[in-house]
């Protein structure tokens, strides 16, 4: 399996709290519409304003590496870019397996 993560910042005051339903809902129905490829996903907003923070996060779980194109080239996906993407001021990506953000389990040290 493989996180798909994307963070962008857009533009003050255009995710309010109709743009973030609007997000939730259209990956939602994303998710619904590819569910052999996009097996979750979360749309979470910046809870703390600092310059270098973004606006959303959008996390997918997707089954492998052929699932990513599927969604990318999705009409929903597109649908959102076309309201959205003229207000992103800066974005990043980052795929990962998913087994890669497990962290190992440590023992506690005494002294």
């Amino acid at each position: 399996m493989i996180h798909h993560f994307v963070m962008m910042r857009l533009k003050d005051g255009i995710f309010d709290r109709a743009a973030e339903q609007d997000y939730i809902a259209t990956f939602d129905a994303i998710r619904e519409a590819l569910p052999e490829d996009v097996l979750d996903v979360r749309v979470s907003r910046n809870c703390i304003d600092r310059p270098q923070n973004m606006t959303v996060l959008i996390e997918l779980l997707l089954r492998d590496e052929t699932s990513l194109p599927k969604y990318l080239q999705h009409p929903l996906h597109k649908a959102i870019g076309e309201r959205y993407n003229p207000h992103v001021e800066q974005i990043a990506s980052f795929d990962c397996e998913a087994d890669s953000l497990e962290f190992p389990a440590h023992e506690e040290v005494y002294l």
